[in-house]
């Protein structure tokens, strides 16, 4: 089988997938082995409580170009995938979640990011059993960061995804707290491509955020990546205190043009509560940004690495024309040319 000359990398974060990780490992070796010249697979694991580690550290000894990323603690899929973007050598690198992303459509995609493309987006076919009420959440975001924030964002976009190496490059330059892969690959501004799939389910079982931990997700990446929440109740308090200033100026004419004016509890109650609805809700998306701010400003590490783990071999082609195993002759032959 001809294989590409293409050094590939593939991320995949772990997050309590000891079941499913052997058979994983397993199949993405054998498309890489087969399809690509030189590979590397790296495999972090956020913080897995169970014996994901100890599964992944066994296959090291088995499967070469494999390299093993440990976070300190669970700090979230995408810091896991920072994590992974920074450590890739590869001239293309692919983001995958190992229960949903099927192995066998990495070369096809890495030929499309070939073409010219620099990120092909995977795009699910369906949602499958989601909830209802996550499927109109999913319709009405992608809605919004399409019309109201212009990032072209596919609906049911998912992780998988390939990279070429000029977009990473542009990508591990934004060291923002929340980072989100799915906006920021889009945010860069290189040429994108959808790739439709049907999804798997290697463990049989269906991962889905809960409904407060989808709108944290969902406000997050509006709120970092937009001022449009905040020129929006910016507009909506400069309209308050038009309508403010010109129920002021109707009280003035009636005082000046009626003798004897009744006390008016209905409408000074409703312009009370209006006023206080503005106000609270200018604060309240005024505390959102504050409470980034406050954490961007603390500039602390996306992740912290607690240890790594390599296979034995880490270069499937040792005669790859990149790699130098003896600097000092590498610069004798360019001196002799």
């Amino acid at each position: 089988m001809t294989t590409s000359d293409c050094f590939v990398s593939v991320i995949a974060p772990l997050d309590n997938d000891a079941d499913i990780v052997p058979d994983f490992i397993k199949e993405v070796t054998q498309v890489l082995k087969n399809q690509f010249a030189n590979y590397e697979l790296i495999l972090v694991d956020d913080g897995s409580r169970d014996d994901t580690v100890e599964k992944v550290s066994l296959a090291l000894k088995e499967y070469e170009c494999m390299r093993l990323i440990c976070l300190s603690r669970h700090f979230g899929t995408e810091a896991a995938i920072s994590a992974g973007l920074d450590s890739a050598i590869g001239d293309y690198v692919v983001l995958m979640q190992p229960d949903s992303d099927p192995p066998e459509i990495i070369p096809e995609m890495v030929q499309l990011s070939r073409t010219g493309t620099g990120v092909v987006i995977g795009v699910r076919k369906g949602r499958g059993k989601e909830p209802f009420w996550a499927k109109l959440g999913a319709k009405l975001f992608y809605w919004y960061v399409r019309k109201v924030l212009h990032l072209n964002i596919p609906a049911n976009s998912a992780l998988m995804r390939v990279l070429s190496r000029e977009a990473v490059n542009a990508i591990t330059q934004v060291r923002d707290r929340y980072h989100y892969i799915r906006m920021i690959s889009v945010f860069v501004g290189y040429s994108t491509q959808e790739y439709l799939y049907e999804p798997i389910s290697r463990s049989g079982k269906h991962k889905h955020r809960s409904l407060g931990e989808s709108i944290n997700q969902a406000i997050d990446m509006v709120v970092i990546n937009s001022t449009h929440p905040l020129r929006a109740v910016s507009v909506l308090g400069l309209l308050a205190s038009l309508l403010n200033l010109l129920y002021m100026l109707y009280v003035i004419i009636i005082n000046l043009v009626k003798d004897r004016v009744a006390e008016g509890w209905t409408t000074t109650s409703l312009q009370n509560a209006g006023i206080y609805f503005f106000i609270l809700l200018i604060l309240t998306v005024l505390s959102e940004y504050v409470g980034r701010i406050l954490n961007e400003a603390k500039s602390r590490p996306i992740y912290y690495v607690l240890d790594e783990k390599n296979s034995s071999v880490m270069l499937s082609d040792s005669d790859r024309r990149n790699v130098v195993d003896d600097p000092l002759d590498s610069q004798t032959k360019t001196a002799d040319l």
